[in-house]
């Protein structure tokens, strides 16, 4: 049916019959070592034969004949020993992936958190600032979809080695802790949002630590005669109004910049703040702050403002917060040393001073200065020696006057033998209910002014149930 032969050197013919039925017989010429050459041959002998009796080849020659070059198969195709080779599309290549500095720009321009909600002044300064670090530590021309865990890893390890300009709030010339972790989770909202676009598979800072740790580092309750001493030193009526807003009325740094004139109820006695920190939380856009211990500042500076002015403090605009230079120079002027967290812990002392003196319950307080009551435990409540001091010496003082805390505060109401109502003192074990005894019941020995009676009486009325038992020689033997 099919013969090879030799043309010369590694030169070779098969000849093979038409398989239409002709006579025609075809050939195929083709260049090969020996070994080769027959193998081929052996392959089409079986190719031939399962086309002449129409039936598929077998799934090895298929696989051998799909080795050959290109050349050597579209001649086999041409004299109709195989099909044509399907020809595969290209593989697209995938769309080239945003940069990273493009992707930053775009989602901090956006504004939007997570949660749809627009994001704060200060949340989107924070955005930047770690925006600014991640393009100080990889290339902005960086496709985004080829970041993953090392690169988060790199990341932490860069800002630990970073040196910074030491200062009053570096002392140490490196990153806080809590300051990287910050960082890392300013990350995370980054990469989530790419995540949740499609623009990478994962978030390659997933596995890094972001919560913050409680550090009681700088926490300082600032006594009033220190502050009172920095609003003499204030240049105008609204520098003092804005020092005794944040410590006396407890506001965050830029909420007294967000007050306007209708917000102080005079009649009310109270403050209505608007917060740009939780606007974006249902229920906490607004809050209310009693003004008794800042009255005073109000109403000077109210005196004091022009005629038609409609912003309690004039002098700053709500979007700028580089006050600390100028409230470090009042603090200067004052003759004191600017302390550490140099407004936090104006409100941090504000809270302190209504929660030690008392002045309304602890969660009342924590709504007055805008948070929770575990906000409240975990980063501005203080103990301090002064606690012990302030206990001891309310219990000197009440035992000098003579006011000695009564031992039995509470009385109960009792029967008496006649039946009537009496109060009298509790005292513990005093009027103790009796043991019940289980088995044969008894009413012998129950007390006549405090009897629980059991078993045969126990269904009647209190008062016939407590009747004194009469006298022996009432009984007839």
């Amino acid at each position: 049916m099919a013969s090879l032969t030799n043309e010369g050197g590694n030169k070779w013919r098969v000849r093979f019959a038409d398989l239409s039925g002709t006579r025609q017989r075809k050939q195929l010429r083709f260049s090969g070592p020996r070994k080769y050459a027959e193998t081929l041959f052996h392959v089409l002998e079986r190719v031939i034969e399962a086309r002449s009796l129409n039936v598929p080849i077998l799934s090895q020659d298929a696989a051998w004949l799909s080795t050959l070059p290109d050349k050597l198969y579209s001649r086999l195709v041409r004299v109709g020993l195989t099909d044509a080779r399907i020809q595969e599309a290209p593989e697209e290549s995938p769309p080239p992936s945003i940069t990273l500095q493009s992707f930053l720009d775009e989602f901090i321009a956006s504004g939007v958190t997570l949660k749809g909600n627009p994001a704060s002044v200060q949340t989107r300064k924070k955005w930047e600032g770690t925006r600014g670090l991640l393009l100080s530590c990889f290339d902005g021309t960086r496709p985004l979809n080829s970041f993953g865990l090392t690169d988060a890893k790199e990341f932490r390890r860069w800002m630990e080695k970073r040196k910074l300009r030491k200062d009053k709030r570096t002392p140490t010339g490196r990153m806080a802790e809590n300051s990287m972790r910050q960082r890392m989770a300013n990350c995370k909202t980054f990469f989530s949002y790419a995540v949740r676009e499609e623009l990478v598979t994962d978030n390659p800072f997933r596995t890094q630590v972001s919560s913050l740790i409680e550090n009681d580092e700088g926490k300082q309750v600032i006594p009033p005669e220190v502050i009172d001493k920095v609003i003499q030193a204030a240049p105008d009526a609204q520098w003092r109004l804005l020092i005794a807003l944040w410590r006396y009325a407890g506001l965050r740094k830029m909420e007294p910049l967000e007050l306007t004139w209708n917000d102080v109820l005079w009649d009310d006695g109270k403050l209505r703040v608007r917060s740009p920190k939780t606007k974006h939380h249902k229920g906490r856009e607004m809050r209310y702050v009693p003004i008794r211990d800042v009255e005073p500042y109000l109403r000077d500076a109210y005196e004091q403002a022009p005629e038609g002015e409609e912003r309690v403090i004039s002098r700053y605009s709500p979007t700028m917060c580089n006050m600390h230079k100028p409230f470090e120079q009042i603090i200067e002027k004052a003759g004191q040393k600017p302390w550490p967290n140099l407004i936090k812990n104006l409100r941090l002392s504000c809270e302190n001073d209504w929660l030690d003196r008392a002045e309304a319950p602890a969660h009342v307080i924590a709504a007055w200065i805008g948070h929770d009551i575990s906000v409240q435990n975990s980063n501005y409540a203080i103990v301090s020696d002064g606690h012990f001091e302030q206990f001891n010496r309310r219990e000197l003082k009440a035992e000098k006057e003579g006011q000695k805390k009564p031992q039995y505060a509470s009385k109960r109401t009792r029967i008496d033998a006649n039946g009537e109502n009496r109060e009298v003192a509790f005292e513990p074990g005093k009027h103790r209910k009796p043991t019940k005894k289980h088995g044969r019941k008894t009413v012998l020995g129950c007390s006549g002014e405090d009897s629980n009676l059991h078993g045969i009486i126990s269904h009647q009325p209190l008062k016939l149930a407590c009747l004194p038992i009469p006298p022996p020689e009432r009984f007839s033997v």
